[in-house]
């Protein structure tokens, strides 16, 4: 029971450090989800992996793309432990067999894509952690250690905001299919060579978004999290305006990601769901998989998913490496307190200089404009100060008097 309550207080207080800089790697794979959480100050993290994937479009004759995706994630802490930025995006190399033709025709295309990019910043703006009255561990009881309470439901909370650049036309709206969608040019339009279906949509290569994501844990080991993000879609700009402007394909993201700490503390388990809405293209992908920590900066992982839909279906397997470059410093109570109040004197003492400033340019503005009334500030002051002196002299005078009158007493 001693043994089972030590291991549980380990466990807590890793997760009191979460809104801190934290001892092992915190990375967000092997989901695509944000945790609440940054990386810390002075910390360099990078999350990449590569996928095998698999796509097959029911509605264009079966045409099918395969291929591999490597996806990268940078991440770096300044500021403050609250505050991150991320660089996002991948590059795909695929195999197109376009059978969207009709008279059996069809083509077969490989090719090299630079994939959307994404830049953001996160910061945690509330941390329900840091109350050590919903958090605190009871050094008297496993069992109260163990069970949910209703604080546990109060996320930590994160804002995310950002925008994605697209520089390749043959990719839009996430749609891989959506090159295969386009209408051909004028020039290849014959009797053999017709699509059998052709949609024409917009291109946009700027997306702002602005995004949630919030985290909670349960019992130590479960970790929920959920990511809300409305990204504004913007028309690529035409000739001669050079301005992108909103459009109506504006989309919205959801992913719901649920983790589980295995008993040995270096595997874990996770499943997520995602779900992506906008006027081009939709769908809903279940991901699984599994992470083992290397060591305190190094982690790796493997999950696999799709989406059971046939417009297109899509499945695909990762592997994948996160690497933590820790450059982070603790700062001392005692450094914490000197700083504070270094501070404090720098504003005492900038407060001092702002009061003196003011009282010279008073000073200096009275001398300038009413000169007149200067005159009589310091004739006042003067007749002031004759008036003490008079004071003073009949003060001393009945002093003397006093003292003569009692001589003169003691020589009757």
């Amino acid at each position: 029971m001693k043994l089972k309550l030590v291991y549980f207080l380990f466990i807590l207080s890793s997760l009191f450090t979460f809104s801190q800089y934290t001892e092992i790697i915190n990375s967000n794979r092997p989901g695509s989800s944000h945790g609440a959480f940054s990386v810390g100050v002075n910390v360099f993290q990078v999350e990449s992996g590569v996928s095998g994937q698999t796509l097959k479009h029911s509605n264009l004759n079966s045409s099918q793309i395969e291929g591999l995706n490597f996806n990268y994630l940078f991440r770096y802490g300044f500021l403050n432990e609250k505050l991150e930025v991320f660089l996002d995006g991948n590059i795909i190399t695929r195999n197109i067999l376009d059978k969207n033709y009709l008279n059996d025709y069809s083509t077969d295309i490989s090719e090299t894509i630079i994939g959307k990019q994404t830049i953001g910043f996160k910061y945690l703006f509330f941390d329900p952690f840091k109350n050590r009255k919903w958090h605190g561990e009871n050094i008297y009881s496993w069992n109260a250690n163990r069970k949910i309470k209703l604080t546990d439901f109060i996320p930590a909370i994160s804002a995310i905001v950002g925008s994605s650049f697209n520089f390749d036309k043959r990719i839009q709206f996430d749609d891989l299919f959506f090159k295969v969608k386009k209408p051909l040019h004028p020039d290849l339009l014959n009797d053999n060579i017709m699509r059998m279906e052709s949609f024409y949509n917009p291109e946009q290569t700027i997306s702002p978004f602005v995004g949630i994501a919030t985290q909670h844990h349960f019992k130590g080991r479960w970790v929920v999290v959920n990511n809300f993000f409305y990204e504004i879609g913007l028309k690529s700009p035409t000739f001669p305006s050079s301005i992108s402007k909103p459009n109506e394909y504006n989309k919205i993201n959801y992913l719901f990601t649920i983790t589980y700490n295995l008993p040995n503390p270096k595997w874990s388990i996770f499943g997520e769901f995602q779900t992506f809405k906008n006027k081009i293209y939709s769908d809903d992908l279940f991901k699984f998989g599994i992470a083992n920590l290397i060591s305190k900066n190094s982690q790796v992982d493997l999950n696999f998913g799709g989406s059971f839909k046939t417009t297109p279906s899509y499945t695909y397997i990762n592997v994948g490496f996160s690497q933590r470059f820790d450059w982070h410093q603790d700062i001392s109570k005692e450094e914490k307190q000197a700083k504070k109040d270094f501070n404090d004197q720098l504003k005492q003492r900038r407060k001092q200089q702002k009061i003196q400033k003011k009282s010279n340019k008073k000073s200096v503005k009275e001398i300038k404009t009413n000169p007149k009334k200067l005159a009589k500030r310091e004739k006042r002051k003067s007749k002031n100060s004759v008036n003490r002196s008079l004071k003073q002299n009949k003060k001393q005078l009945k002093k003397d008097q006093k003292a003569l009158k009692k001589m003169n007493r003691k020589n009757d």
